[in-house]
């Protein structure tokens, strides 16, 4: 099988150089996932896949390129990444990314036009780029699969479109148009939520749930326990982040601490929140594997969005599974995105109960309930959602999809 890929993953040295200058949470959180995507794929025999990154940021100046081009740079043992250039200037870049994208699937689809399964695999949907695949895939009858990680109106926020250039914010309604015509066109979606499939797929095309993908690169060696709550992620009021350091502010052990690690529009609110309680600490953006020795060594990790915010139906928190993973119970509430067969690997909030008092209580369990706790939800998610698993599910959807056989949903 033959597979065209555009999406988000570089290497590794072009990727420590972006976190370093205005990396994300989001965007590690996109770059890991894709990273065991493709170590998935690279397990694989007879799968050949021709990968290309796409690199985002601000238009010049504020962006740091006017011209981004870079050369083809070696991603693992099996495969390579070519770098898609781009003139970094207002409408310019959507134009030229929407010819990038046709002539660089076209190219690809005359040069494999002897392979009988072929397919275009896509992790996300930047639409002036999409387009350009879509036009040349239609012209090469090349069928087409795009991984939903998130949805394009939850990552357009009005907060954003707020930053937004003004010939932008002018042509946002049209521009939306587009992006629904593209998200609707696909032969085949990959969804991280059930909910999803109504949003993107109304032509009910062949589709598969999976939550994510664990990376497994991290080392799993047991460590000290410290008397810890951890949240590592986007520093958010709209993602509970507040509801948490509230709660934690009315426990009075002097003892217990709060680690928070990320970035956000709480950084401010909790650096001064750090000076008044010397309990909470504050670590801001760290590398995945020094936070990952952090969530080991803690006694509880929490995530605490609102379930009710429409948003949480739509979108499977990245952290789930590196929580998970790290042996160390993990408290959250009961998102819509969450299936059922996780509940008993967690520890769900109660909405009619204080979460102070629920976080008290998990941490006066015995220690063996806990290490029970945590162990269980270890092994799941390595059991279950590896690179391996996870990626043999989107072959088989791909094969069905390229041979016109029928999917299994």
């Amino acid at each position: 099988m033959n597979i065209l890929y555009f999406g988000s993953l570089c290497d590794k040295e072009w990727f420590n150089q972006v976190c370093h200058n205005n990396g994300t949470p989001s965007q590690v959180a996109q770059f890991m996932f894709e990273k065991a995507l493709v170590d998935g794929f690279s397990a694989k025999e007879k799968i050949e896949m021709e990968l290309h990154y796409l690199y985002q940021e601000p238009y010049y100046p504020k962006g740091k390129f006017l011209m981004f081009k870079r050369k083809t740079k070696r991603l693992n043992q099996k495969y390579m990444v070519k770098y898609v250039s781009n003139l970094n200037l207002p409408l310019a870049k959507e134009v030229y990314s929407f010819f990038q994208g046709m002539i660089r699937t076209f190219t690809w689809g005359v040069k494999n036009r002897k392979s009988k399964q072929k397919v275009i695999l896509t992790p996300f949907n930047y639409t002036p780029l999409s387009l350009g695949i879509f036009v040349a895939s239609k012209l090469l009858r090349i069928k087409r699969v795009n991984i939903f990680t998130d949805l394009s109106s939850d990552i357009l926020t009005s907060k954003r479109q707020q930053n937004m250039p003004l010939f932008k914010k002018m042509i946002l309604p049209l521009y939306m148009k587009l992006v629904n015509f593209v998200e609707y066109q696909y032969d085949g979606y990959v969804l991280f939520t059930e909910p999803m499939n109504q949003k993107v797929n109304p032509k009910n095309k062949p589709f598969i749930v999976m939550e994510g993908i664990f990376n497994n690169d991290l080392d799993l060696s047991e460590v000290p326990k410290q008397k810890a709550i951890m949240y590592a992620g986007t520093l958010a009021f709209e993602y509970g982040v507040k509801n948490i350091l509230d709660a934690f502010e009315q426990m009075e052990d002097e003892d217990l601490e709060l680690w928070l690690f990320g970035d956000g529009d709480m950084k401010e609110y909790i650096e001064q929140l750090a000076i008044r309680d010397k309990r909470v600490k504050f670590f801001g953006f760290k590398p995945r594997s020094e936070v990952f020795e952090y969530e080991k060594q803690a006694t509880l990790l929490i995530n605490a969005r609102n379930p009710e915010d429409e948003y949480t139906m739509y979108s499977f928190p990245s952290k789930t599974f590196e929580y998970m993973v790290s042996g160390t119970p993990f408290m959250t509430t009961n998102l819509k995105c969450i299936p059922e067969e996780y509940h008993d690997y967690l520890y769900i909030i109660d909405p009619a109960e204080s979460l102070n008092d629920q976080m008290h209580a998990i941490l006066n369990k015995p220690k063996s309930e806990l290490r029970m706790k945590g162990e269980g939800a270890r092994q799941f998610v390595l059991g279950n959602k590896s690179s391996v698993i996870q990626t043999s599910t989107i072959i088989q959807l791909i094969q069905q999809e390229v041979t016109g056989g029928k999917l299994m949903k």
